[in-house]
């Protein structure tokens, strides 16, 4: 895009206009007539062919722009201010500023009262090529123009609005982690479209949606020149994707070699929000479920599609209104943060703190969010047990015994033989006993949530031990239901969160996908990519 302002060439030029900066990690910056540049970027040097041409009327030797840019570019890493430089959103002082990407260089200023359209704000916003301009939130915008989202996005249910809605918010706050979001639908439930909304609606660019990278490098770089990253019709994460989105959702450093040197670094540093749109993947690793924010859509029936025109123009008149209630949002955040009782928040205590302070403009009764995140985590580790046929199988091992000892290929046998796995052939079951040590590191945590403890042996220890943290089973007679002993311990362990899928109908379904298709893979299956790591 172009990043000069638009009465730029008609500006009289006053070189004392320059202001040089650096930020924390020695980049270079030039602010000129309201317009932050990169000393290094090609946009800077089509600013300094314009200004040379200006003073006399031809073009500059490449040559010349390097030695200009070369004395700059010293000059800030000597003696300028360091300054820190903002990506569309920024905040500073308890007030949020959001860059409207415009030619007037425009800003949504928002404070603890109110918010407002301003330009000259107090802080650094850098643009780059790939970022396109969003409209300006409407005033009348109101708290239940939220739930304008549901004419364009078909939520599952009543608890993914407010999770998405919340998801939106928590993009606008810089300080905090950005939890990622994973939008979850069959084929035909508009997930793709649901993407290109959110950018639309916050940060609209050339590139909505991408391919993950399995590359640190390849995924900074995206975050350099993009606010939300999207990722479309993901299938499979590998362990490193994980770790990588993990880093980018708290705020991640990445160094590489300077180009044309042999020993300097050249360093990156990033905190981005990401979408992560797939039919059916969950996250098993717990460190990125813990981040995530886990949104279902339903399919989309045929009589009720609209096209792609009938949806644009609709939103066009609704995106102003639904920008309006977000920014109504983050006032009341800002007002209300401080005051938020710390004691009782989750993992993503920032991403949670700024929401409960938004409720009161928000579209639902104060204390439903949290309430909602809790159990959507909770519903999300049985849809992760679902997913992993080990974790089944222990669920079964432990359903008629207290506690279970002995080595991990001894361990492997016994579930086998549970699940009958040299009949069944369940996809991406552990061949070797140090596989299926892998795979308990990844499951224990989530079938700790069901009441089963799995822990490993240290310093040579080559042991396992299981066992069920409610290990009480009530006599026959203390089962008036005329429950199966072995049943009722098996509910026992269902009953550690709300909502747990029946263990024989998950059986029964991996039974029929084995069958239906014996070369399926799941998570730990690596991404399909041309690209090679660095």
């Amino acid at each position: 895009m172009n990043t000069l302002p638009e009465d730029f060439f008609q500006a009289p030029l006053d070189f004392k206009k320059f202001e040089i900066f650096k930020t924390e990690e020695e980049e270079t910056f030039l602010t000129f007539m309201g317009v932050t540049y990169p000393l290094r970027g090609s946009e800077f040097v089509k600013l300094l062919n314009h200004l040379h041409y200006s003073l006399n009327e031809f073009f500059p030797s490449k040559g010349i722009v390097h030695e200009i840019i070369d004395n700059l570019d010293m000059h800030a890493t000597l003696y300028a201010p360091v300054k820190p430089v903002y990506y569309r959103f920024a905040k500073l002082e308890n007030v949020v500023y959001i860059d409207l990407g415009n030619t007037k260089f425009e800003v949504v200023e928002i404070t603890g009262d109110n918010y407002r359209v301003i330009t000259n704000p107090p802080v650094k916003f850098v643009r780059s090529k790939i970022q396109r301009a969003i409209g300006a939130p409407d005033i009348k915008g109101l708290a239940k123009d939220l739930r304008l989202l549901m004419k364009y996005i078909p939520f599952k249910a009543e608890e993914d609005f407010i999770l998405f809605a919340s998801w939106l918010l928590s993009c606008m706050n810089t300080e905090g982690g950005y939890p990622p979001l994973f939008l979850i639908g069959e084929q035909g439930s508009a997930k793709s479209t649901t993407t290109e909304f959110i950018k639309d609606l916050l940060d609209d660019s050339t590139v909505p949606l991408r391919n993950l990278s399995k590359s640190m490098k390849n995924l900074m770089i995206a975050a350099s020149n993009d606010f939300i990253l999207c990722y479309d019709n993901i299938s499979k994460i590998t362990d490193k994707q994980s770790d990588n989105i993990c880093k980018l959702a708290t705020g991640a450093g990445f160094t590489t070699r300077t180009l044309y040197t042999t020993t300097e670094e050249t360093q990156l540093t990033c905190k981005r929000p990401t979408i992560i749109n797939t039919i059916s993947f969950i996250p098993t690793r717990q460190d990125l479920l813990d981040r995530s924010v886990i949104v279902k859509l339903n399919f989309i029936k045929p009589e009720e599609r609209k096209t792609v025109k009938e949806l644009k123009e609709s939103w066009k008149k609704d995106r102003p209104l639904i920008f309006g209630a977000l920014c109504n949002a983050v006032s009341a955040a800002l007002k209300n943060y401080d005051q938020v009782d710390e004691e009782k928040l989750p993992r993503m205590a920032d991403f949670a703190k700024w929401i409960i302070a938004a409720e009161e403009q928000l579209p639902w009764n104060k204390g439903l969010f949290l309430e909602t995140l809790q159990n959507s985590r909770a519903n999300t580790v049985d849809d992760t047990i679902d997913a992993e046929p080990v974790a089944i199988a222990i669920l079964k091992l432990m359903a008629d015994s207290d506690s279970w000892h002995g080595t991990a290929s001894e361990l492997l046998d016994k579930l086998e033989d549970c699940i009958n796995q040299k009949k069944n052939k369940y996809p991406n079951w552990p061949k070797l006993p140090n596989q299926l040590s892998r795979k308990l590191g990844r499951v224990s945590a989530f079938l700790r949530e069901k009441g089963v403890q799995v822990e490993k042996g240290h310093s040579g220890n080559r042991f396992i031990d299981i066992s069920n943290l409610n290990p009480e089973v009530p006599e026959n007679n203390q089962n008036p239901a005329g429950m199966d002993v072995n049943e009722k311990r098996m509910q026992d362990v269902r009953e550690t969160l709300p909502v747990t899928p029946q263990l024989p109908e998950t059986i029964n379904s991996y039974e029929k996908e084995a069958k239906n298709n014996e070369s399926h893979t799941l998570v730990e299956t690596e991404l399909v990519s041309d690209e090679t790591d660095f």
